[in-house]
């Protein structure tokens, strides 16, 4: 999968708004929807690439919380 794949699946798999998920990644709506998009030219360092899909992760409900523990 692309960037744009998994950013796109796990910005839906959380429901998150692209305004919102931009918020929560400190990029502008713009920006987010350029990397949706696969355009490159917009995605300055593979590092921000990955510092996103981390702060993403971190928004993830793990198995203790889908089962209440």
């Amino acid at each position: 999968m692309t960037f744009a794949e998994i950013l796109k699946e796990m910005r839906l798999k959380l429901r998150l708004s692209q305004p919102a998920c931009a918020a929560h990644l400190g990029v502008s709506r713009r920006t987010l929807q350029y990397w949706e998009a696969g355009e490159a030219r917009h995605i300055p360092h593979v590092l921000m690439q990955e510092g996103a899909l981390a702060r993403l992760i971190s928004t993830l409900p793990t198995d203790a919380d889908q089962n209440g523990s």
